[in-house]
This record gives structure tokens, C-alpha cells and sequence, in this order.
């Protein structure tokens, strides 16, 4: 899915570095940049550290000089943190420190980064009170109100995905030619900033008739034929956040995020350390929406889990029609 929610979720966390280096500001003696949050939906923290030396957004090998702990402020309970060293896909390494422990909703935490002699980064986050969806007769509508009960300080990269998939034809014309194979390729809608306001929390009207325009837009540029579009199921997701999670332009770039006092709440350092969890209702319309909408709704893969790569992997863009 690509998106980045996220789940990337946060994009720091897992964020290989930028282009371009910044430089710290000069006179400062701030130890550490942090990029990450507390998730109350896992089981297992995680917080990317990045010690402040001749440059911000870089990180070495071999053990660094920083010791992590989170302090529950509203219950006195003390976790200290195990650090490691990881190695991405692109082959760049960082430093993620973890604990084992469940974020609770409405309780307040303070991360504590600590170096050798006393130097110390701190963020202090809120994790935002739970929130329940109501989908209002999503199965009969190609227009669906989605109600979120609850209200969070901050909705993040509230998204629809469609989970669509080409399906070929059972008999292609003229006989006796190929079929072409079936490719999975999942489409995410944003709906960001679409919310409105109600009594309990917000609305969102999901026009299933008016996302499949884009659903085929990003078929078409793929070279794929738009009218052997079905679909697999609908996600709505968002991220639930605290007060704090509120980047310029609402723009979660790297590139951006990591040039000193653009965006931090982090007390003595740089970066980023929010609160918050993800939230995703599924739903599968009826053949009678579906139609309506435009998908096909006949034939083998949209209806079972598919574990062959036709059904599984995008193709590559293509360019055509200059």
C-alpha cells in the first residue's frame, strides 16, 4: 500500500537518511535527533536515535553514546529501553532503541535520551484517547458515511484503499488468443481534510463512484486496461494522534522535518516523538454497488486470497500516449 501511514508509519522511524545534511545551529549543544512514537495499538516500542555531531540526519557505525528510557507520568513507571544497530534495504544502518510495553490511551509519557555525561533529550507525548468507526450501510451505497466516535487532537493520512485487481476475461476475443494475468494493485484515496465536524467526533462521505475515476487513472498509467478492474475490499484508515503531531503543511518529509526548529517537540535535540495509533475498518460492497460503480465482478481472484505473484505484484509503470 503506499501510503505513508504508516503504517512507514512514521516516516523518521524507519527513515534511511536524507539527501542532504543540515546543519546543526551553531553555539547549540543539543546531543540527539529522535524520530519515532508510541503506538497503543503494539506491543513493542521503537524510537530511532541519531546523536548530534558534525551534521544533522547522519548516522555512524558501532555503538553510540545514549542510554533511553520512558517514564509514565501518570502512573510513576519507570522502562529502560534496549538499543541495536539495523541495517536497511538500501544498505545504510541506524540506531533503534525498543521496549516491550503497551502504550495505554490517555496516559502520559516522557522519552528520556541520556548521554555518558549528563547531556539529556527529552519528548513528553499524551497518547490520545480510543475511537470506534461506524460505516452507514456500506454495503448498499456508493456514496458510505464513515463516522469516527471519539476525538483525538489529530487525524493523520486519513486514507480509502482499494484493494483492486485486474480480471481478465474467462474468454478472450478472438479465440484462441492469451489471457493476460491478473495484477493486484491497491490504490489509496486520500481523505484528508474531507472530515466534517459532528457531536462525538467527525463524518466522512467515502463516494466509492467519484475514488474509482482515480482507481482507473492509476490503472491506465500502469498499462492496464481499465474496464478489467475489480475489487478485492475497501480499507478507510487513519492514524489517531496527539496535539503535537500537527508537521508544516501537514507534510511528514524527512527533507524537510529534520531543518532545526521546523518541526520538533523534543526539549535539548531535534526531531520528532509523537503518540498515537492506527485504525482501519474493512468492508467488501455488494456486486450491485460494485457494478454501479464501474468494477467487474465476476472470476477467480477478487473472491479468495491470492498467493501467486500475478495476483499479487503491480506491474511497472509504463509510458505511452507522449
Amino acid at each position: 500500500m503506499r501510503n505513508c501511514f504508516l503504517y512507514l508509519l512514521f516516516c523518521g522511524l524507519l527513515w534511511a537518511g536524507c539527501d542532504q545534511n543540515i546543519e546543526p545551529i551553531v553555539g547549540e549543544d543539543r546531543p540527539y535527533t529522535l524520530w519515532g512514537f508510541l503506538d497503543a495499538n503494539a506491543d513493542t516500542q521503537r524510537v530511532r536515535v541519531f546523536t548530534v555531531e558534525e551534521r544533522l540526519g547522519t548516522d555512524r557505525s558501532g555503538p553510540i553514546d545514549a542510554s533511553v528510557a520512558s517514564v509514565n507520568l501518570t502512573t510513576g513507571e519507570t522502562i529502560r529501553w534496549a538499543g541495536r544497530q539495523i541495517t536497511f534495504a538500501d544498505t545504510s544502518m541506524g540506531h533503534v532503541f525498543e521496549a516491550a510495553f503497551r502504550a495505554v490511551h490517555e496516559e502520559q509519557y516522557r522519552l528520556e535520551v541520556t548521554r555518558s555525561d549528563g547531556s539529556k533529550s527529552t519528548a513528553t507525548v499524551t497518547i490520545p484517547p480510543p475511537v470506534t468507526v461506524e460505516l452507514v450501510d456500506e454495503r448498499n451505497r456508493t456514496v458510505v458515511p464513515a463516522f469516527i466516535h471519539g476525538k483525538p487532537p489529530n487525524l493523520v493520512d486519513v486514507s480509502v484503499v482499494y484493494d483492486a485487481i485486474t480480471l481478465p476475461p474467462a474468454n478472450p476475443w478472438p479465440p484462441g488468443s492469451t489471457t493476460p494475468e491478473a495484477v493486484r494493485l491497491p490504490v489509496a484515496v486520500s481523505y484528508s481534510g474531507k472530515e466534517e465536524p459532528t457531536a462525538d467526533g467527525w463524518k466522512y462521505e467515502i463516494n466509492l463512484r467519484q475514488d474509482f475515476e482515480e482507481v482507473r487513472e492509476v490503472f491506465e498509467l500502469n498499462c492496464l486496461r481499465p474496464d478489467l478492474i475489480a475489487l478485492r475490499r475497501i480499507d478507510f484508515r487513519f492514524l489517531a494522534a496527539d496535539e503535537q503531531w500537527d508537521p508544516p503543511n501537514g507534510s511528514f518529509n524527512p527533507n524537510l522535518l529534520i531543518e532545526p526548529g521546523t518541526f520538533s517537540n523534543v526539549t535539548n535535540g531535534y526531531g520528532f516523538f509523537g503518540g498515537g495509533y492506527t485504525v482501519s475498518t474493512r468492508w467488501i460492497p455488494t456486486n450491485l454497488v460494485l457494478r454501479n460503480v464501474g468494477y467487474r465482478t465476476a472470476g477467480p481472484c477478487p473472491l479468495q486470497p491470492q498467493d501467486t505473484p500475478d495476483c499479487q505484484l503491480p506491474p511497472e509503470p509504463c509510458l505511452r500516449d507522449r
